[in-house]
């Protein structure tokens, strides 16, 4: 692959990977019910369940725009307060979802959003008994936890996305260091795979690592995640949000998908000039 490519790649990489997701990121608005950055383990045991919830769907079929997910689980903690870790019936979600979302634009399955949350809270409370910390530390790696999250939880698992784009996400939070959260400390962020949706994958064919954007599925995950280890062997979910940005502004632009453009692209956001 073309070594200044890669140079250029790796800069806007170390740049961009240190940013908090906007999912946690406290500096900005809706101010959290949860301190995701806290030492204190309760908090930490709520941390990973609040996000679970923003998670399960913060997917553009559901929710539209990402900070919509946010938006959404905070209004819905607003108005339940601490019942919000409890509510395993879809019913009490649906009374009040056209209430909290009039001024919002979510995604065509937004209807599905009291269900999903449901089955997270149903998950939760039930197999991992109010602990999703103590109940990861039965899995030895990442992919057996997310195989199990997409088993038990609507629209994270194999019969929705064989890539388990949102479940990866989540993992990343669970995992990797600053700017992550590293709440479950006995998995390696070395055994991480990429959450591979269409901005990332934009990036990868620009790259030559996959042939298209379309019918992604699990082969896909892998060739990606397999790239980025050459990058980064013990982090190789690093690239992931510089590879969204990098895939949005591709589509925006409606870039053709090449190296010769990934380049110049590169060299835009650098320098800012071609």
């Amino acid at each position: 692959m073309d070594r200044e490519l890669l140079e250029l790649l790796k800069k806007f990489i170390e740049i961009h990977s240190n940013i908090p997701d906007l999912q946690f990121n406290p500096d900005i608005h809706p101010k959290l019910p949860i301190n995701p950055y806290s030492k204190d383990h309760r908090e930490k045991r709520r941390t990973a369940h609040y996000l679970l919830l923003v998670a399960s769907i913060d997917e553009g079929n559901i929710v539209g725009r990402a900070d919509n997910a946010r938006k959404l689980i905070v209004r819905f903690y607003q108005y339940f307060k601490e019942n919000l870790f409890k509510i395993t019936d879809r019913y009490i979600f649906e009374d009040i979802l056209d209430y909290i979302t009039a001024d919002l634009s979510l995604g065509r399955l937004k209807r599905m959003i009291p269900e999903i949350l449901a089955s997270v809270n149903r998950f939760v409370m039930g197999r991992a008994k109010g602990d999703l910390i103590s109940y990861s530390r039965m899995f030895q790696k990442p992919y057996n936890f997310v195989e199990e999250i997409g088993r038990n939880i609507l629209r994270m698992g194999k019969s929705n996305n064989s890539v388990r784009k949102k479940s990866w996400m989540y993992m990343r939070w669970m995992v990797r260091e600053h700017p992550d959260l590293r709440i479950f400390d006995h998995f390696s962020p070395r055994d991480l795979f990429v959450p591979l949706d269409r901005n990332v994958a934009r990036v990868a064919v620009s790259l030559g690592v996959l042939k298209s954007t379309d019918n992604l599925n699990w082969e896909d995950v892998v060739k990606v995640t397999e790239f980025a280890r050459t990058l980064y062997p013990e982090d190789p979910v690093k690239v992931d949000y510089p590879f969204f940005l990098l895939g949005r502004e591709i589509r925006e632009l409606k870039l053709p998908l090449n190296t010769e453009n990934l380049k110049l692209l590169l060299k835009k956001k650098l320098y800012c000039s071609f």
